[in-house]
């Protein structure tokens, strides 16, 4: 599963999994100060304080993690849409409140470690959700490409392949795309391949124009196979195969340069599976 669609509204796992432990943590912080808020202690005033301490510091342990990608693009670590927290370093964000809180002798601390566990908890249950399913392999079709050879994803020949389901009406596809050009070119050792889901080359070629991007990395899947093979649940969204052609990892939505470095060096780092082995993701 490489995202959770509700009605209209589809969400990578991971956020969605955020959204629910801060559901859950201001829930029950709400439920287990409702004897003090009886009695006329205010604590649930420090709801927003501890959330905002948790956001900051695990943003910021992120950043920290991948310092060498934001250093050279420091304006990317405000884009928190395209996610990427330290969930490690905002519970000691979270530790630090409470070290402040407790002297100040305020009896918040325990209900507000107790939800936040618990919105830990539940955060963790949405991303072990996964049932395991078959395995979807890259498909042996060929694909026409805007640089005019046709391309066989299938064809790994010992490299990693990070795969790009996008569309140019697509706002997080156009935000990302110059980006993750600018990243193909300069990367070694994995391949980038653009598939475009259901456009024609005129409709990509005129997108390529008023943007300056080549097309050289753009392949055409007019019928939009590779989104149901893989059970896209929007666009856009990144598969990423190790050098065997074993689907690693999914990210659904805008991804950061950061994340998309870091998922890069890992395939590279790993290992090639012979078959269907634990490392291999599973397609839900």
């Amino acid at each position: 599963m490489n995202g959770i669609s509700i009605g209209p509204l589809a969400f990578d796992t991971e956020r969605f999994a955020f959204i629910v432990a801060a559901i859950v943590f201001l829930s029950v912080f709400h439920v287990v100060t409702i004897p003090q808020a009886r009695r006329g202690i205010d604590l649930r005033r420090w709801a927003f304080p501890a959330s905002l301490s948790w956001l900051v510091a695990a943003r910021a342990g992120f950043v920290v993690q991948h310092w060498a990608v934001f250093s050279e693009h420091p304006l990317d670590i405000l884009k928190l849409w395209q996610g990427g927290v330290s969930v490690a370093a905002g519970f000691l964000g979270l530790a630090a409140l409470s070290v402040f809180l407790i002297v100040r002798r305020e009896s918040v601390v325990a209900p507000l470690m107790g939800a936040a566990f618990v919105g830990w908890l539940a955060g963790e249950a949405v991303l072990r959700a996964q049932s395991d399913g078959p395995l979807a392999m890259l498909p042996e079709t060929a694909f026409p490409s805007m640089a005019g050879e046709p391309v066989r994803l299938d064809a790994r020949d010992g490299t990693p392949l990070v795969l790009n389901l996008w569309a140019t009406w697509c706002p997080p596809c156009r935000r990302e795309m110059p980006m993750m050009m600018d990243v193909a070119e300069r990367i070694e050792g994995a391949d980038l391949i653009f598939a475009n889901q259901g456009e024609t080359d005129q409709q990509i070629a005129q997108f390529l124009e008023i943007l300056a991007l080549g097309g050289d990395n753009i392949s055409l899947d007019p019928t939009s196979s590779l989104m149901t093979r893989f059970n896209a649940v929007g666009l856009p969204t990144t598969l990423f195969f190790d050098a065997s052609g074993t689907l690693r990892d999914v990210h659904f939505g805008e991804i950061s340069r950061a994340e998309l470095m870091s998922q890069i060096a890992t395939l590279r780092d790993a290992p090639p599976q012979t078959d269907a082995g634990p490392a291999s993701q599973p397609i839900n």
